[in-house]
């Protein structure tokens, strides 16, 4: 009786799990063991710095927070992203074809690696795709004003 209670409770956690996809699916394929190091911190700081804006999902607020999630902003400039992290932002920005301008906090408490590792999360998650920045670029983008 207990083997069979077992192969239910097997089958019916192996159904439970199967079909879905995780939001990070190929991270493990195309990040290297440091990148996933990382991707992980990024998650933990991100989890600290970004995601009562930004949400769980990347989506953001609305019209109000720009989306992080599959958004064309954000991927087509990394460097940029790491100094608003940084720095804050002001002004109109225009986040896959939405107009957003509220601002955005500076946070300059964060390490150039913090920041490294938060863009590795936030570029490699929620369906977005990106090489890793090293840190003398994060840090070069840093001394751009």
């Amino acid at each position: 009786m207990n083997k069979l209670a077992m192969a239910l409770l097997m089958a019916c956690l192996l159904s439970a799990c199967g079909g879905a996809k995780s939001e990070n699916e190929g991270v493990q394929d195309r990040l290297n063991t440091k990148e996933l190091k990382y991707f992980t911190n990024g998650k933990r700081l991100y989890t600290q710095y970004c995601n009562n804006c930004h949400m769980d999902n990347g989506e953001g607020l609305g019209r109000l927070i720009p989306p992080l999630a599959k958004s064309d902003y954000l991927m087509e400039d990394l460097g940029r992203a790491a100094k608003i992290m940084k720095y804050g932002q002001r002004g109109p920005i225009a986040v896959n074809g939405t107009e957003y301008n509220q601002p955005m906090p500076a946070n300059p408490q964060l390490t150039p690696l913090e920041i490294l590792q938060i863009l590795a999360y936030v570029s490699n998650t929620w369906g977005n795709e990106a090489d890793i920045m090293t840190l003398p670029e994060v840090q070069d983008a840093l001394k751009e004003q």
